[in-house]
């Protein structure tokens, strides 16, 4: 794969090769596969696999990445698009697919929908888009798909752990059977309702012989693959610390549960196409750390300091975080037994990512 002057694709590279040993690689093999939101942090790390997967074992899978941006801004999979062999078409999913888009969808046999706006800065700005995307976008496919192919489709949307909201303490770790509360006015609430029908819309969806629709609420994942424009927490003291400091926004109380990205694409690869459920958590539930916490080992390893404010922000709570996000991932953990052998912890995931942005 190649580099680029920002970010170090060797370093997915590695990540790749290690995932390749520990998945059924015959489930995709002569695929023609599509993944939504390519230029993302998850569906670009899924690129990068599938082409590892073709250039190192022959897979001979059939490549449509598509995101919102032209071709020419995907910075995140740029060095992907100028392959000849693998499709890729601008689309902006929270509109129904044209005639011209339509075109790439011919004989796809999985899907990937990994769109959206993950970082809460993005969403809360864009609340029609971001609700339109999970709806409009997910129905377009599906409707495309079951009206023009006879053989299996299988279908991953990528939800989202925010669904849950803000669980009750007797809740946490979160339950794949918790319905999760929230208020329309909620300013979150394009996110989380929009998750919730593209959840929906699979399910009915399932209703189909041919159709294999699966949901994973993802939360926290991180890694190598995520963009410098990124700025949720951990990409943001990252760049803090590079300059000497973090200076909080707040205490850092919040209690979070970090999922490495090789180890949530594995999960995910699993979960569509050995999962006997519709619905799974996909998260961490290894290494819980406060954002204070985080804050001191990302400083740690970049000889930086914390700077703690002098007084209690309100950021969080302007904008509805939850103050612990835990998922009980026991569900996925019984059907897939050797979950946790190999996973990629805190500490080695941060160096790959601190890797990923060519910080020294």
């Amino acid at each position: 794969m190649r580099s680029d002057t920002q970010y170090d694709h060797n370093v997915v590279t590695s990540d790749c090769k290690l995932l390749a040993e520990r998945i059924d690689l015959d489930k995709f093999k002569n695929h023609k596969i599509l993944i939504v939101g390519a230029n993302g942090l998850i569906g670009g790390f899924l690129a990068d696999f599938f082409v590892f997967l073709n250039n190192t074992y022959n897979c001979n899978i059939d490549l449509v990445l598509t995101s919102y941006s032209k071709k020419e801004n995907a910075s995140r999979i740029k060095h992907l698009t100028v392959d000849k062999n693998i499709n890729y078409f601008s689309w902006d999913c929270s509109m129904p697919l044209n005639i011209e888009q339509k075109e790439y969808l011919s004989n796809v046999d999985d899907v990937y929908f990994c769109a959206g706006y993950g970082q809460p800065g993005k969403f809360l700005i864009n609340t029609i888009k971001t609700t339109l995307i999970n709806i409009v976008g997910v129905e377009s496919i599906l409707s495309y798909l079951t009206k023009n192919k006879n053989n299996n489709i299988n279908f991953l949307f990528l939800s989202s752990s925010e669904v849950y909201a803000n669980p009750p303490l007797s809740c946490i770790p979160t339950p794949e059977t918790y319905e999760g509360v929230t208020s329309r006015d909620n300013n979150r609430a394009c996110y989380i309702q929009s998750k919730k029908t593209g959840e929906l819309l699979c399910q009915l969806y399932n209703q189909y012989d041919n159709v294999n629709a699966k949901s994973a609420r993802v939360a926290l994942t991180y890694g190598p693959g995520a963009l410098r424009s990124d700025q949720r927490v951990m990409q943001n003291f990252i760049f803090k610390a590079s300059n000497g400091e973090i200076n909080m926004l707040d205490e850092g109380k919040s209690i979070r549960n970090y999922l490495y990205i090789s180890d949530c694409v594995e999960m995910l690869i699993n979960i569509l196409y050995h999962g006997k459920h519709e619905v799974y958590n996909v998260g961490g539930d290894s290494e819980e750390i406060s954002i204070l916490d985080l804050a001191n080992k990302i400083s740690s390893i970049l000889n930086a300091k914390v700077k703690k404010p002098k007084m209690k922000s309100s950021s969080e709570k302007t904008l509805s975080a939850p103050n612990k996000v835990a998922l009980d991932i026991s569900r996925y953990r019984e059907e897939f037994k050797h979950h946790g052998e190999k996973i990629i912890f805190l500490n080695k995931g941060l160096n790959n990512t601190i890797k990923w942005f060519k910080i020294n």
